[in-house]
C-alpha cells in the first residue's frame, strides 16, 4: 500500500516510518523540514492544490493529532488540528483515499477518577489545554467525514508513547504504550477490514494500566483487532 504519514518529523512519525517502510510505499509530510531518504513533502496542509497533490495515489493516511510545538500559539495549534485536518481529509475524500488512521490521545480521559473503568464508550473530557483540546477537535472533524461516508476512519487514542529505553529510566506510568505497539497497531489497521468509524484505546495491557482497551475483544467482521505485546513487567 502507499501510505501518507503526517507529523513525520515528530518522534512518533520517525518510528512509524521506520516500522512501515519495508512493507509499504511511504510518503512523509510535516510543516518542519525532514532529512530522509524516503519521499518527503513539506506541507502546511492548506486548502490548495499542493494538498491535493500530497494525497494523490495514496491508499491510507496516518494522521497525527498536532501537539503544541515550540513557538506555537493557541491559534496555531487550534488551526492545525481543525482547519488543516479538514483540508487534508477533504483532499483525501476527493482523491479516493480508502482509510484514515487518526492518532489521538488518552489524555482526554484524565479528568475521570483513576478507579473508574473507562472504555471507548465513555465521553472524552477535554480541557482548554492545547494538548487536550486540539486532538479532541481533530477527532470531531475526522468523525464527521466518516459519518458522511466520505472516508473510513479509525481513531487510535494513544497512551503515553515511550521506547523501551525511555521507560527503563523512568518511574512507571500506568498510561504507557510502547512505540513498537503503536507501530504494530497502525500496521494492523492498514491490513484489516474496518468499519466506517471506530475508536480504540491503545495502551499497555496489565493490571496496573490506567484505561482498558477494547481493541482485542472484538473479532467479528470489519472490526479492528490488535493486542499490545509490551506490558512493562520489569517495572514492578
Amino acid at each position: 500500500m502507499k501510505l501518507l504519514i503526517t507529523g513525520a518529523a515528530a518522534p512518533l512519525g520517525v518510528h512509524l516510518a521506520a516500522g512501515l517502510r519495508d512493507a509499504h510505499q511511504l510518503r512523509l509530510t510535516d510543516r518542519t523540514p525532514l532529512g530522509t531518504d524516503l519521499d518527503f513533502v513539506r506541507s502546511d496542509l492548506g486548502h490548495d492544490e499542493s494538498t491535493d497533490q500530497l494525497v494523490t495515489g495514496v491508499d491510507a493516511i496516518i494522521h497525527q493529532a498536532h501537539l503544541p510545538a515550540e513557538g506555537d500559539d493557541p491559534t496555531t495549534w487550534l488551526d492545525v488540528n481543525t482547519r488543516c485536518t479538514y483540508n487534508l481529509l477533504t483532499a483525501a475524500a476527493e482523491a479516493g483515499v480508502e482509510r484514515v488512521i487518526y492518532l489521538s490521545t488518552l489524555d482526554l480521559f484524565l479528568p475521570y477518577d483513576e478507579d473508574m473503568a473507562v472504555s471507548e464508550q465513555w465521553r472524552p473530557l477535554p480541557t482548554c489545554e492545547p494538548d487536550r483540546l486540539g486532538p479532541h477537535l481533530g477527532e470531531f472533524v475526522a468523525r464527521e467525514f466518516a459519518h458522511s461516508h466520505a472516508l473510513k476512519v479509525l481513531v487510535l487514542r494513544l497512551g503515553h508513547v515511550v521506547t523501551a529505553e525511555e521507560a527503563s529510566g523512568r518511574e512507571f506510568d500506568p498510561m504507557w504504550i510502547d512505540v513498537r505497539d503503536v507501530v504494530g497497531a497502525v500496521a494492523a489497521s492498514i491490513e484489516q477490514e474496518l468499519r466506517p468509524f471506530r475508536v480504540v484505546h491503545l495502551q499497555h495491557q496489565s493490571e496496573r494500566a490506567r484505561f482498558g482497551s477494547g481493541s482485542h475483544r472484538h473479532h467479528h467482521h470489519h472490526s479492528f483487532s490488535y493486542t499490545p505485546q509490551f506490558n512493562f513487567e520489569e517495572h514492578v
